[in-house]
Formats: C-alpha cells, structure tokens, sequence
C-alpha cells in the first residue's frame, strides 16, 4: 500500500506545474541564501566591534603613556599636540569619509581607513622624535576619522530600525567598555613591554577586522554619483581646522601671538564663507547646506553639536573641579567621571526599546532632560560642596541622557536619506559633535581663564606656579591658606562654567523639539538590508 502511495505521489510531483516546481526551488534558494546572509552578518558585526575597540581604546591608551612619551622622546614644548592634532585630523576627515562612503560604496572606505590606521600606529611605535611621532598621529587621525562614521553607516545599512537601535546600544557598551579599558591596559603596557607597544596593541583588532570584513562583506552599491568635491572639502579643511586651533587656544590661555590669531581668524572666516558660496554651485557638496533645512536632519545636527559641548566640558571641567577646586588627585578624578561612560554604555539596553516604542522624538527628549538633570545636579553640589559620591551619581544621571539623546540624533537622521546619502549624514553627526564640543571647551576655558587670572597673577607675583595647585607633590609644599584661596577661585569661576553648561543642555532640549512628533515614513526594509550585504 506504502508502495503505492508512493508511486501516486511521484506521480502527482511530475504532474505538477514547471511553474510551481521553480517557485519552490527559488524559496528554496532565497531561504539558503538567507541564511548565508544572516551568517555573513554575524561575521561583519564581529569584525566591526573588534574596530571600534581599536577607535574608542586609542585615545585613552595613549593620554596615560604621554608622559612616558615625552621622558622618552624630549619635546616638553610640543606635549598638548599630540593629542590635539590627532583630534584635529580625525575630525576635519569625517566630511570626506561620508562622502567617499556614498560614492565608491562602504566596503573599500572602511577598508582603507583600517589599513591607514594600522600602518600609522607601527610608525607612530617606531617614532624617534617628537615631530616624527606628531607626523604619525595625524596620519592616525585621519583613519580615525572614517572608522566610526562608516562602522555606523554600515550599522543602518544591514539593519532594520527595529533591529538597529538594539544593535547600536550594544555598540555603545562595547565602546564605552574599552575607553574606560583604555587607561588600565594603557598603564599595564608600559610598565612591562615599554610605552612602543601601546601603539602594536591596535595590530590584532585592526587584522582580523580588515580580514573578516575583506572576505564576508560585500556591500550592495546602489545608483550613485562618484563625483567628489575636492575644492569644498579643503575649504572646510582650511576652515575648520584653522577654527578649531584658534578656539583651542582660547581655552588653554591664548598660547598664540595677536598675528597668528588674526591669520587664524581670517582663514577660518574665509574659507568657510568660500564654501557657502561654492557649495551653492556644486551638484554634490562634500557636506550639503539643504540638510539643515530638513525637519529630521537640521535638528539632529544641531542637538548633536550641543551634545557634543555638554560631554567634552564634562569630561574636561569636572577633573578640574574635583583636583583644583576641591584638593583631590587624579584618582579621585577619575572616580567621579567614570560613571558617565558606565551609565553611557549601559543606556542602550533601556534607550533601544524606547527608541521602536516612542520614537526618535521623545526618546531624544528624554536623554536632553536627563542631560539637564544631571547639569543642574552638578552645579548644585559645586555650590553646596556636596560629597564625590553625590556628584558621582548626578553625573550618572546625564551618561544615561547622552546615550539616549546620541542614539535617537544617529537614527532619526539615518532614517531621513537613502542609501546614497547615509554616509554623508552618519558623518556628518559625528563631525557637528566633535566640532561642538571643541568649540565649547575653548569658549569655556577662555571663561575660566577671565574669570581666574587675576588671581592667578598674583600667585604668579609671589614666586607660586599656577600648575603646582594640580601637581600632587607640589601641593603639599604650599601653604594652606594659599591652597584654599585658589581652590575657592577655581571652584567659583567653575560655577559659572557650569552654569554655561547648563544653559546648552537646556538649548539641546529645545533643539530637540524641533523634531517631527510623527515616525519617519522611510523605513528600511527587511529586502532593503539584504541587499546592502551583497544577498
């Protein structure tokens, strides 16, 4: 009988339509095919935190082998460049990136910013003088400046909205978690295999990334124009990077002379309003001024340069507070700041659901208030003295608005362009951050620098450097009384540092409700993210 149904059912299975049999061997393919490309993209995730681990850790890594540096290599005089210029690289290079990902396609950009990235830190390890190592970390910067930005636009290529908000939290714990790493592995280093290895440490992430994501990512190029506007992007270059080395001057006290801040000045305001006239006339802009006129984009930029002030001033008035204004060490410094990057990375588990239940909107709303909050909270233990503890925890309060607010910018802007313009916009929040921030912490610092000096000067007058007030082996040598008139002119002309700040949280908040109060209508499809892995 068995036998009989079976012939039947052979029978019927010859019997039926061509037409049939080929739908089903095409589900068939497309099902394998699936599969595969859920594989590939297990892979390309992989590679990709290995990546960002390599970005976020560099910095940190390198600041706590500085001084080691400088005993090693002499150039007392050019210590601050060596952070200064790799930020500088990184950031001017972003615009290029964005753009360069949108006309030759992600997987060749990103390639090629790993590739520079690693072959700068092997001459930055093999570096014999402090010029020569300032050359390498610059060529640093500038891989720097496509591994973040491309990483995330290859992020909502891949991914639906629902699926890239989870996906995006995880990378901010991932990247939270090395840069708090970075100082701890950075040390470790040092003491045992001597400070040339801080910069072999990117070797292995940077490999196997390259690797993994050389064999199974193979990005889906959509119509595209490969034009690149090389005259924008050194006007913004010129602009931008002659901005921020004026404004950073400002902050640590005017190191320049009145000629070179007036050069300073003019190559900034000239080449910048070169740019708005060029742009006007070129058909694809290195960084399109029509973007900040659009409702998803134009206030995603913006917040985010605001965002950017509040988390660089943090990051940098806070350990001036707690040192010189409060008579803590380094230690203590840290302490109280690290919870921000905890909190940071931990808020994308909270801020991914939020994200697909409520919104770009609300979600980034909420961070701008918790940002407020955490402000506020600030300023009110700077006045009333309150314990490390307590200003320990407030600061929380605004790691968890930043990873809120920066989450809700990325995606709310992502999802506003097509393929061909998404690496643009993921760019270009990050370059608005980045330059925010630089603005802020140099506007700031000139501030701080007004509203200190004259008490300083006369520290100064009296034979007492102000550096020694931060030097823990020096402040033990000054008399208490003089150590507790600066510490209460530090921590006074901090206050108003920090009021500033909380003004610019309260402007990010308005910033923010400038968003649509309705979902984006562009929605990346599931189709969508399998072809942008090649499937």
């Amino acid at each position: 009988m068995s036998s009989v149904c079976e012939n039947c059912a052979s029978s019927a299975d010859r019997s039926a339509p061509a037409a049939q049999r080929g739908a089903d061997v095409a589900e068939q393919n497309h099902l394998g095919s699936s599969r595969s490309s859920r594989l590939d993209r297990r892979a390309v995730v992989a590679a990709m935190m290995l990546v960002m681990v390599l970005a976020s850790m560099e910095q940190t890594v390198t600041s706590t082998a500085m001084p080691t540096i400088i005993g090693a290599l002499h150039g007392l005089e050019h210590y601050s460049w060596v952070a200064s210029i790799y930020l500088l690289a990184c950031t001017i290079s972003m615009p290029m990136y964005g753009r360069l990902a949108d006309a030759l396609g992600r997987k060749r950009v990103i390639l090629f910013a790993i590739a520079l990235f690693v072959v700068s830190s092997i001459l930055a390890a093999s570096a014999r003088s402090m010029p020569q190592l300032i050359a390498y970390r610059a060529m640093q910067g500038v891989g720097a400046g496509g591994i973040m930005p491309v990483v995330l636009t290859i992020i909502g290529d891949i991914f639906t909205i629902e699926e890239r908000a989870r996906v995006q939290g995880f990378f901010s714990a991932v990247w939270g978690t090395s840069s708090l790493a970075g100082p701890a592995l950075g040390w470790f280093l040092v003491a045992t295999l001597g400070w040339r290895s801080i910069f072999f440490v990117n070797l292995p992430f940077g490999l196997i990334g390259w690797l993994v994501l050389w064999r199974f990512y193979h990005d889906h190029e959509k119509p595209h124009a490969v034009k690149l506007d090389l005259v924008g992007f050194a006007a913004v270059a010129v602009g931008f990077g002659a901005l921020l080395t004026l404004v950073s001057s400002l902050g640590s006290g005017g190191q320049w002379s009145w000629k070179i801040s007036l050069m300073l000045a003019a190559a900034a305001g000239g080449s910048i309003v070169f740019y708005i006239v060029h742009e006007r006339g070129e058909e694809h802009p290195i960084l399109p001024l029509d973007l900040l006129a659009d409702r998803w984009i134009g206030p995603s930029l913006i917040a985010s340069g605001l965002m950017g002030v509040g988390f660089l001033s943090l990051d940098t008035f806070v350990p001036l507070y707690v040192q010189g204004g409060r008579g803590g060490g380094v230690g203590a410094a840290a302490w109280v700041v690290s919870p921000v990057m905890l909190t940071w990375a931990a808020s994308g588990v909270v801020a991914a659901p939020l994200m697909v239940r409520w919104g770009f909107r609300k979600t980034s709303a909420m961070g701008s208030i918790l940002i407020m909050t955490g402000f506020a909270g600030l300023l009110l233990c700077a006045i009333l003295g309150a314990p490390r503890s307590v200003l320990a925890g407030v600061l929380a309060i605004s790691g968890l608005g930043f990873g809120h607010s920066s989450m809700g910018y990325l995606l709310a802007a992502q999802n506003a362009v097509s393929w061909q313009r998404r690496g643009m916009v993921t760019s270009g929040i990050h370059f608005c951050r980045t330059v925010g921030g630089s603005l802020g912490i140099g506007i700031l610092g000139a501030l701080f620098n007004v509203l200190t000096q004259p008490h300083l000067r006369q520290l100064q007058a009296g034979g007492i450097k102000p550096a020694a007030l931060l030097d823990p082996h020096l402040r033990g040598q000054l008399p208490a009384g003089v150590l507790a008139a600066a510490g209460h002119t530090i921590a006074g002309a901090l206050h108003w540092v920090f009021l500033v700040m909380l003004a610019v949280a309260v402007g990010q908040l308005i910033v923010t409700g400038w968003l649509p109060r309705r979902k984006a209508d562009h929605r990346l499809s599931a189709l969508e993210a399998a072809e942008a892995m090649g499937g």
